[in-house]
């Protein structure tokens, strides 16, 4: 039994029928009293609950009270002879959704469950744009002219038109949730939700109520029902951010979510159907991780459908221009400043910085330019970090027949780590502290380059 589900509960063959004859599209329960109702309620999760008031006033009140309490995503209509009005206003006031008059009308049931329906989606769309905007952050579109980046449009495009999982690989501030919305947005999906969960930044003992909610009481401090990500995101699309964080133990049951698309929340017992598409992003070697340990295979490749990989910021140094240009009209419009450009010397000190961060890192720094740069005014060399304003290009012309990148990398590496060597007089704990990395990668990277006193004294040739 799916999610659209529901359960009527009336001892009566005269309510019975005409209800379930005028009802399509759903899965249908009947049970004859209050009692077998609470046993079916508790296996089964229903959108809707058809409700024929019988006995006391206080009973009613007492069985819609409940019904709101312990499943306050079910919606509950009455079904009733005539009543007075302030005992069904009262009842309408407890949660109840709507009121069914005796005799059934046909015409009125599947317009009472749609109409339910919009209500449900427009309600978790409402919660979901909360929770967005509690964490509200600008974000661009993908800027790139660089050859690398086709073949990732490319994909994109090809991707957006299916359902199938996506793996997307890069370094942190590469832009994967960029390609994950985009994807969204190209798909059929577009106008529905678009939920993004990074799992790193979740405790792991609190990782499974946020995927799949949970019910009241399941745990200490679960005072109340909690809907997950995976049904908020029905109908639309998961981004499974930082995929690689999740605990092992938990892995099993995201696998199953993944390929029967039902869920229980944690507590509960009832399977609960979603129609989502997930998309999941790491940043980290998933096959090392599996040989590890730490990540199950069968996982990675039901993720692994389609792989996208985001190439770093330094090897598109062709969108580096277009970026900063993005970038610095972007935030002077926010700090409502008129920026009248950036130098040259400026940017090619931007080109010539590793950039670790990535495009984000980028987007920072020009963010802080703008921040602290007078009205009117131009950004130039020495408005810049140290760090960075203290790398040059090579204005070098470079061989007609190019040079191997690997070969211009090492050179670099050998020319940058001679560099500080040599000013802090060879001294690697001051030189790691200078270069913002640990002893033992330098000394690591000393060793697998061969550098000596003698040789950084050097000049590569190129």
């Amino acid at each position: 039994m799916g999610s659209s589900a529901v359960l009527i509960i009336s001892s009566s063959d005269d309510i019975r029928k005409p209800l379930v004859d005028a009802i399509s599209g759903y899965d249908i329960e009947t049970v004859g009293s209050k009692d077998e109702a609470a046993a079916k309620l508790k296996r089964m999760f229903f959108k809707v609950v058809f409700f024929e008031l019988t006995g006391s006033s206080k009973e009613n009140y007492l069985a819609v009270k409940e019904l709101r309490e312990y499943f306050p995503d079910t919606g509950v209509v009455l079904i009733c002879e005539a009543r007075t009005p302030c005992e069904v206003e009262r009842l309408r006031k407890l949660g109840a959704y709507d009121c069914l008059k005796i005799p059934i009308d046909p015409s009125m049931v599947m317009n009472i469950l749609e109409r339910y329906r919009t209500r449900m989606l427009l309600k978790k769309e409402l919660n979901y744009l909360k929770e967005e905007l509690n964490k509200h952050k600008t974000k661009v579109e993908i800027i790139s002219c660089s050859k690398n980046m086709k073949k990732v449009f490319e994909l994109i495009r090809m991707v957006s038109k299916a359902s199938s999982g996506v793996l997307i690989s890069g370094e942190s501030g590469t832009g994967k949730e960029l390609v994950a919305r985009n994807i969204h947005d190209l798909s059929s999906r577009l106008g529905m939700p678009f939920v993004e969960v990074n799992c790193g930044a979740v405790p792991a003992e609190l990782i499974e109520s946020e995927l799949f909610g949970h019910e009241k009481g399941s745990f200490t401090g679960a005072n109340t029902q909690k809907i997950g990500k995976f049904e908020l995101a029905d109908g639309g699309t998961l981004f499974l951010d930082e995929v690689g964080s999740i605990p092992i133990n938990l892995q099993v049951k995201l696998l199953r979510a993944l390929q029967e698309r039902i869920i229980q929340r944690v507590g509960g017992t009832k399977d609960i159907a979603v129609d989502i598409r997930v998309i999941a992003a790491t940043n980290s070697n998933l096959e090392e991780e599996i040989k590890k340990g730490n990540f199950r295979e069968d996982l990675y490749y039901r993720l692994k459908v389609v792989p996208i990989e985001l190439p770093p910021l330094r090897e598109r140094i062709d969108d580096m221009e277009l970026l900063i240009e993005w970038f610095l009209e972007t935030h002077s419009k926010e700090c409502r400043k008129k920026i009248l450009g950036i130098s040259t010397e400026a940017i090619n000190a931007l080109k010539g910085y590793a950039w670790p961060g990535n495009v984000r890192e980028l987007e920072n720094m020009i963010e802080r330019l703008v921040v602290l740069a007078p009205n009117n005014s131009e950004i130039t060399l020495k408005d810049l970090p140290a760090e960075i304003s203290a790398v040059r290009v090579d204005r070098r012309r470079y061989p007609v027949d190019g040079i191997d990148y690997k070969a211009a990398l090492r050179q670099f590496e050998e020319k940058y780590i001679g560099a500080v060597l040599n000013e802090v007089a060879w001294n690697k704990g001051e030189a790691a502290k200078h270069m913002k990395v640990h002893r033992n990668t330098l000394l690591n990277k000393i060793r697998s380059l061969g550098l000596s006193k003698a040789r950084a004294k050097e000049k590569p040739k190129l």
